[in-house]
């Protein structure tokens, strides 16, 4: 996967996830089965399997800091 490429798709789903964690209480996540250990997984595979930029990884510990507090 190129670059370029791979930065959209981490682009993509980090929009994802913020939307959703934006939109989810804590109790609806576990209702749903996606507890915040879910998002965190997500979160640290992006940053495992992409190629990020530092305003994606900014974004990414902004996000993994809001679930750690939940």
């Amino acid at each position: 996967m190129s670059g370029a490429t791979s930065s959209k798709i981490a682009h993509d789903d980090i929009l994802h996830i913020k939307s959703m964690l934006q939109r989810l209480s804590i109790q609806d996540m576990n209702t749903l089965g996606l507890p915040p250990a879910y998002w965190r997984k997500r979160l640290r595979e992006i940053m495992q399997t992409h190629q990020l930029s530092k305003i994606q990884f900014d974004e990414i510990d902004l996000l993994l800091a809001r679930l750690l507090e939940a």
